[in-house]
């Protein structure tokens, strides 16, 4: 049973890669694929869907949907009123050509950083990437891979960081979110820079495609994006910023409700920008209805992971990865890694490793902090698989192909995370 399980998810990966690459529904594609798994696991077809793969699908649409829908209606107030053009164009001017890559990633690090939910970050980031682009020469499907540099990479387990890739093994091995400084540090400076040069690089390559890939981003309301037009049209800079601002302040100063608070950043973009949006109410339908798709997409592939988690060969798989031939604070990424990539969650992949696997790290002599730290950093290595729910919605939000822009994906999102797990492991070995 156990053979036939493992062929079961096997096929299921391949159907998965193969049906993002040709752009098939990523809806239909998990159902089928939660199907194949739940039949060659022992679960039955119906059964597995009806079952784990509905639970995973309808916990994560109860967590996530109204707030999805509220991030996507806050990024559309953007856009329409031109707010989004506001901020690109100043960060273009101000930065100049020559910074507004790394301005760009490091704002989306920091709204991640300070505990924005990567899918709503996303929301806020596409019309500021459609500003932002064209201007600086950047090609269109480049954006999965810009966008998750900024937002699911250092900026998620940086020390210090709200998000829950940090907050789980630290809470796990019960130490502060600081845990591990210098080696984090190091280590988000690595991704950070080698990152940056790698899409500097795959700019430079495809500099003649960018304007010709999507012509559709040089407009906007069916006109020229004009500067001199979108000047007279968008708020200042101070009241662009303003409602973004007060959002992130409710959630991470005042600890309010993340729901309440982007519902009064939602209606406090509606007010500021008021004369600025010429169709009010088609601009609030619009951005609501904008987060649902993503929402479905990303709440099927979870569904997927919920399947496999429960079948008889997950079990084998969480033995086998202990048998690795490497040992230390390697394995410890190792482990980590493979974990997340078959949950497809980098958040999830660090909690069940940390529930299976922490007592034994510990037993290894290390430190409960770069236990934590290299943990931290490893799960957003395989994690970031084409049905990851995050890489879903990047592509789903962007319209990008899997075929143009993944390549990007899988350098910036899974192989240089492992490699920084990697740094944080040795920086500890040389500064113990």
């Amino acid at each position: 049973m156990v053979g036939i399980s493992a062929l079961g998810i096997l096929a299921c990966f391949i159907l998965l890669i193969a049906g993002s690459w040709k752009k098939v529904s990523m809806f239909l594609i998990a159902v089928v694929g939660a199907g194949i798994v739940g039949v060659t696991g022992g679960l039955g077809f119906i059964e597995a869907i009806n079952g784990p793969y509905m639970d995973g699908f309808v916990g994560f649409v109860k967590g996530w949907a109204v707030i999805l829908a509220l991030g996507a209606l806050l990024g559309n107030l953007y856009s329409e009123s031109g707010a989004a053009w506001r901020i690109g164009d100043t960060l273009i001017r101000k930065g100049g050509q020559k910074f507004v890559l790394p301005v760009y990633v490091l704002v989306g690090a920091v709204l991640v950083y300070c505990g924005v939910a990567v899918p709503v970050t996303v929301f806020i980031l596409v019309p500021l990437a459609r500003v932002i682009f064209p201007k600086a020469g950047i090609p269109w499907f480049l954006f999965p891979g810009i966008t998750g540099l900024a937002i699911a990479t250092f900026g998620m387990y940086a020390p210090g960081s709200l998000q829950m890739v940090n907050l789980i093994p630290v809470r796990a091995m019960n130490v502060s979110t600081m845990a591990a400084p210098v080696e984090g540090v190091v280590a988000c400076i690595f991704l950070l820079v080698v990152g940056l040069a790698y899409i500097l690089w795959e700019i430079k390559r495809n500099a003649h495609t960018a304007k010709d890939e999507h012509p559709d981003l040089y407009l906007q309301g069916g006109s020229s994006l004009d500067d001199a037009e979108q000047d007279l049209k968008a708020p200042s800079f101070l009241i662009s910023v303003l409602p973004v601002l007060i959002t992130l302040a409710l959630v991470n100063i005042v600890k309010m409700e993340v729901t309440l608070s982007f519902m009064i950043g939602c209606i406090i973009a509606l007010v500021m920008f008021w004369k600025n949006i010429p169709d009010k109410a088609g601009c609030v339908s619009k951005g609501f209805n904008d987060g649902i798709l993503p929402c479905i997409l990303v709440s099927a592939v979870v569904g997927l992971g919920s399947v496999i988690s429960a079948t008889p060969v997950f079990e084998v798989i969480r033995d086998g990865v202990m048998q690795l031939p490497i040992n230390g604070l390697a394995k410890v990424a190792a482990v980590t890694t493979v974990i997340s990539g078959i949950c497809a969650s980098g958040a999830g992949g660090v909690q069940l490793t940390m529930d299976l696997f922490g007592p034994e790290f510990l037993s290894w002599g290390y430190s409960p902090e770069i236990i934590a730290r290299v943990a931290a950093i490893a799960c957003g290595g395989l994690d970031s698989m084409p049905w990851n729910g995050s890489v879903v919605m990047l592509f789903a939000a962007s319209g990008v192909g899997y075929n143009k822009g993944y390549k990007a994906v899988a350098i910036l999102m899974a192989f240089l995370p492992i490699v920084a797990s990697l740094i944080a492991a040795a920086t500890h070995v040389l500064i113990a």
